[in-house]
This record gives C-alpha cells, sequence and structure tokens, in this order.
C-alpha cells in the first residue's frame, strides 16, 4: 500500500515530466507551485504529510484506499475534492477548508453527512451511493445542512436510502438534485419540498416508488416555477402552463361553492327596519313559511350579481286549488279552472260556440 508524502508527490511529478520530456528536470521549488494534483488509481491507502504543496487547488484522490481524511489543514486555497470510490467512513478534517467549493465523496462507507459546518462556500456536494448497511438510510447532520444551504447549488444524493427531500427544503440557491435510485414514496411531501425550492432547474428521480404514481410527471410539473428537466426530459414552457392552468381548474372545482341566502336574511336585510321589527318579520312571515324557496342570482344594470331568494308559490285550500286532495299552485288555475268548466257544460247539455260548427252538420 502506499502514503502520500513529498517525496511520492516529487516522484509522481518527475515521472510526469519525464513522459513529457527527456532532458528537462523539475524544479527545486516545483511542489510549492502546483495547483492540481493527480493522485488517482495510485493504491493510496493514507494521506501523510505534503504541507509543501500550499498552492494546491484541486486534489484528485478518487478510485484509491483512503479510510481516513487527515493531513490538509495546510490547503487552505483547496477548491476541488476528489474522494469517490474510497474506503472513507466519516467525513472529518474539513474545517480549515474554507475555500471549498466542490467536494465529491460517492462511492464510500459515510452513513452521516456531517462535518461541513465551516465549509460555507460549497457550491456542489456529491455523496451517492454510499455502501450502507442493511436497514441504514444516509442522514444528514442539522449543522451541516444549515451551513450549506445557504449557496449549494448541486445536490447528489443518489443511491442512499432516502425516503424524503424534506430536509432540503431551506436550500434556496438550490438548483439540481440528483435523487434517482432511492425510497421517496410520498407524493404529498414531494410537492411541498418542489414548492419551496424556487430555483430548482433539474430533478431526477427515476427508479424511486414516487415515480409511478398517477400524473407523477404533470403534479411535479406544476408546482415548480423553475424547473427545466425532470427524469431527464426537457419541459417546455407551453407544458407548464398547460399543467399550473390544468391545477388551477382543479382546484377551483375542489373548492367552489356559490354563495347561498336564505329567505329570512333576504328579506330583512332589503327592509330598513329596527333589529326588534326585524326579528318580527323574520319569526311572522319567513320562518313558518311552508314549501321550497327559490334561490336566482339577478344582475343589476351596472353590473353587480346578487342572489335573490323566492319563496314558493302560495297555495290555497279553495276548490279550484284543490284535486285529489292535492294543492294545485295558483299559477295553474286558469288552465284548472277551463277544464273543470267544459266538464261542467258537457254534462249539462251546453254546447259551446266554438264547438258547434263542429258538432252541427253541414247543409
Amino acid at each position: 500500500m502506499v502514503l502520500l508524502t513529498e517525496n511520492y508527490v516529487e516522484k509522481q511529478c518527475a515521472h510526469i515530466q519525464s513522459q513529457k520530456s527527456l532532458t528537462k528536470l523539475i524544479e527545486k521549488n516545483h511542489l510549492q507551485k502546483i495547483t492540481h494534483l493527480f493522485m488517482q488509481d495510485k493504491f493510496i491507502d493514507a494521506i501523510g504529510n505534503f504541507s509543501k504543496c500550499k498552492n494546491l487547488r484541486v486534489i484528485y484522490m478518487q478510485n484509491n484506499c483512503i479510510k481516513k481524511i487527515e493531513n490538509l489543514n495546510f490547503a487552505t486555497n483547496l477548491t476541488h475534492l476528489y474522494l469517490q470510490h474510497n474506503n472513507l467512513s466519516k467525513i472529518e478534517n474539513l474545517h480549515t477548508l474554507k475555500n471549498l467549493t466542490h467536494l465529491f465523496l460517492g462511492y464510500n462507507n459515510i452513513s452521516v453527512i456531517e462535518g461541513l459546518e465551516n465549509l460555507d462556500k460549497l457550491l456542489e456536494l456529491h455523496v451517492e451511493n454510499q455502501h450502507l448497511h442493511a436497514g441504514e438510510s444516509l442522514v444528514f447532520d442539522p449543522r451541516s445542512l444549515q451551513t450549506i444551504s445557504v449557496f449549494l447549488k448541486v445536490l447528489n444524493v443518489a443511491g442512499n436510502k432516502l425516503t424524503s427531500l424534506r430536509c432540503f427544503r431551506n436550500f434556496i440557491n438550490l438548483e439540481t438534485i440528483d435523487a434517482r435510485n432511492n425510497l421517496i414514496d410520498d407524493d404529498k411531501d414531494l410537492s411541498q419540498t418542489i414548492m419551496s425550492l424556487r430555483w430548482l432547474k433539474k430533478l431526477d428521480l427515476q427508479k424511486n416508488p414516487v415515480a409511478e404514481f398517477y400524473r407523477y410527471r404533470e403534479n411535479v410539473i406544476a408546482n415548480s416555477n423553475s424547473l427545466v428537466c425532470l427524469d431527464g426530459k426537457i419541459i417546455s414552457d407551453l407544458t407548464r402552463q398547460f399543467m399550473k392552468r390544468f391545477k388551477q381548474e382543479k382546484l377551483m372545482r375542489l373548492t367552489h361553492s356559490e354563495p347561498k341566502m336564505s329567505l329570512q336574511d333576504d328579506i330583512t336585510s332589503s327592509l330598513n327596519l329596527p333589529p326588534a321589527f326585524r326579528r318580527s318579520v323574520s319569526r311572522a312571515i319567513l320562518q313558518e313559511q311552508p314549501g321550497p324557496k327559490l334561490v336566482m342570482n339577478i344582475s343589476s344594470i351596472i353590473g353587480e350579481s346578487r342572489p335573490h331568494i323566492f319563496p314558493a308559490w302560495k297555495s290555497t285550500t279553495a276548490i279550484a286549488g284543490m284535486k285529489n286532495n292535492h294543492v294545485t299552485p295558483r299559477p295553474f288555475w286558469r288552465k284548472k279552472i277551463s277544464k273543470d268548466k267544459q266538464l261542467i257544460n258537457g254534462s249539462l247539455g251546453i254546447i259551446d260556440n266554438k264547438n258547434y260548427s263542429s258538432i252541427v252538420p253541414r247543409k
């Protein structure tokens, strides 16, 4: 196995220089000038002391066997750190890397995202596909979340058995979320999270239970004003407008209810009466009024619409309004009286002048 030290770094730099030129050698202070360190695929199992490389901006140490993050306190200018595909089980010793903007820790053994309290300039965090034990899921420390929530733009949490994205609702500048191959199954919680992320542009939820729900794609698009790509597919402006309009109409159908005013309230409000008279009118005229009531919306000349409620047709117990012990409404009395008159005239032998011509034969 290999220990990363200054001598090892110098040998690797000399080897790289020899491949470029056989005559030109590296300078004595070369380690102090280098800004990019390429140490990937070197079978490194531990990070030693290489503090002479003070101007490092980017360190590539992916695809090694590193078990612990250490001896990086000198790299205060570091902006990119690549440590994916190692044997890391904890995030630690990063408190001095205040200029770090990109951190790659995917494919390790990390179960808790912590130790990021001082990385307030972090823009990208990649912690995908951690090797978790059965029944475990990736956990985020609230202190670290609070620090990185201000500037973080890209978050990769794919393949970590997450059941919700609720803890990322306060990430005000988050633009990209890769949450593929997780266990997210609550569509309402997902909708609330998407609505809170105002600058979210790319979202990938493939291979999640929620992606199999009915109208999953339509609901996600309708709840976001900024999303341009969902599960690798571009969202057009026309599609977004249609989905939002469909959502608004659906909410209107669910919440719409026409205001209704009772006959009592309608009459008492239209009459300018004292409270005592108003109660008397309500009790004497309206509360004891039998039968159904008619509700109509009437528009005035100025376009003001107001509901009006009318009482049922007045009935009477007179002979003209009774038939088979059923009360006939007043508007139908004339028709009923004419029929009764014809029946009475027929029984008395009286012939109507209008129908006389049809009875008497022509000469």
